[in-house]
């Protein structure tokens, strides 16, 4: 009895301490949940501080993304501006709709929901990243460093993308890229304003010299490249009359220059556009105006071969020489052309015409800044070529740069339009100037971008222009 007493006892003592067991674990339990949830959905709990947290990653990630734009945009451009900015986040996908943009305040609001801010007035500066629509001017990232006494470093000078086989370079020290896509061709403003189109010449033809005075064997090797292209002219010097050059010295060592000079850096620059000037020319015995690689300009007719070199040299800038094209350079540009622009062979030598300014062909220009004439003399007028189109069966010259139509490249106008002047000998005592290129009032299957023509030394025309290299 006394055993089963004292089991019953302690049965019952067993249950007490449960029940009290379980109210204060249910107790302890709802303190807890109620520190848990505190902690989780409170002022600062988990959730919040992890959505902050993932907000600081995104910041600092959009910082990162406005960072890259702006040294992308100083690469590309001397003085950069907000819509260089802009342009170069929109290129990385950072935002895409234009409404998104306040180019008054300066605010881009992003694809994740954040505001940028800031105004790029004189240097990119700082550019803030606050929560979107309430800027809190926190974080900066910065186009430059600071030194210890305050002064800011200058910002990184524009770069162009370089090769084994190609090193472009800058024209001068405040040369703006327009475009820096070696597919699509590279393309720099130097401080004149003027355009100029890298030429890849790729080091990689030289099989035979790894020396930049080897200039027998350089020649040869652009020869080779270039075969394809090449007509009878010779770079050669026939006389002073010719280019200007004193003697066959002189002439060989301008020649010698550039080669060394695109041996070594593969390649040199071309005028984007014709010679142009802002006033219109209708005799040589016009005033000799500043030549300008500009667009919207009249063509720099109305020269003589030894002129037009005069005025290719004034466009030389930052140490880099200005010229007309050697033979050789014309047809390296053709080569390049062919390589990089999507034109046959067939496009560049037998017939041009689906993408120069020729007599025979008809196209549409609806660019309200390009004007034409078709009536290139005194009593010519020149006409806007808003929604023009120009009729087959007529000789029209246009101003630089006046359709894309005639471009490739970046470069405008190499097929027809004017010939252009070069330096080469065109192998005629009686008219030892030599042009290529086609023009206006020629057929593109007989005068084609390859195709050579020939003057005196004194002879000038409507029909001729000038076209600038600089190495």
């Amino acid at each position: 009895m006394k055993l089963k007493v004292s089991v019953n006892k302690r049965i019952k003592d067993n249950k007490g301490i449960t029940l009290i067991a379980l109210v204060v674990t249910i107790v302890v339990l709802l303190i807890l949940a109620g520190i848990t949830i505190a902690s989780v959905t409170g002022e600062k709990g988990i959730i919040k501080e992890a959505r902050t947290a993932k907000e600081l990653s995104e910041k600092a990630a959009l910082e990162e993304l406005v960072e890259l734009a702006i040294i992308k945009a100083e690469q590309k451009h001397r003085n950069p501006t907000i819509d260089n900015v802009i342009e170069e986040l929109k290129n990385n996908k950072v935002i895409s709709k234009d409404d998104q943009v306040n180019k008054e305040t300066g605010s881009i609001v992003t694809d994740a929901g954040y505001e940028i801010t800031g105004k790029l007035d004189d240097y990119i500066g700082k550019v803030s990243v606050g929560d979107n629509n309430n800027t809190t001017g926190g974080n900066t990232s910065q186009g430059g460093n600071s030194t210890e006494g305050g002064d800011t470093e200058e910002p990184p000078k524009p770069t162009l993308p370089s090769t084994d086989d190609t090193k472009p370079y800058l024209p001068d020290d405040n040369s703006e890229i327009i475009s820096n896509n070696p597919d699509t061709g590279i393309i720099v403003k130097d401080s004149n304003n003027n355009e100029w189109v890298w030429i890849e010449v790729p080091k990689s033809i030289y099989t035979s010299t790894t020396t930049k005075t080897d200039y027998t064997a350089i020649e040869t090797a652009m020869q080779t490249y270039a075969s394809a292209y090449r007509v009878s002219h010779k770079d050669i010097f026939y006389s002073s009359a010719q280019h200007g050059f004193t003697n066959a010295e002189e002439y060989n060592n301008w020649k010698n220059s550039m080669l060394s000079s695109v041996f070594e850096n593969g390649g040199f620059y071309i005028g984007r556009y014709e010679v142009g000037t802002d006033t219109v020319r209708f005799s040589k015995t016009d005033v000799l105006t500043t030549p300008l690689i500009q667009r919207d300009k009249y063509p720099y007719n109305f020269v003589t071969c030894s002129q037009a070199q005069t005025l290719a040299k004034q466009l030389s800038t930052g140490g880099k020489q200005g010229s007309l094209l050697f033979g050789i350079q014309w047809d390296l540009v053709l080569k390049f052309i062919e390589e990089k622009g999507g034109k046959t062979q067939s496009q560049l030598k037998t017939d041009s015409s689906s993408w120069g300014n020729y007599y025979n062909i008809s196209f549409d220009i609806k660019r309200e800044q390009g004007l034409y004439t078709t009536a290139p003399t005194t009593s010519g007028s020149w006409n806007t070529t808003s929604n023009y189109t120009k009729p087959s069966s007529t000789g029209v010259i246009l101003t630089t740069g006046a359709t894309d139509r005639n471009s490739t490249l970046g470069i405008y106008d190499f097929a027809g339009n004017l010939y252009e002047w070069t330096l080469a000998y065109a192998v005629n005592a009686s008219y030892p100037c030599s042009s290529r290129g086609g023009y206006y009032r020629s057929i593109g299957s007989n005068n084609p971008a390859s195709g050579s023509s020939y003057g005196n030394a004194t002879s000038s025309s409507t029909d001729v222009g000038i076209r600038s290299v600089l190495w």
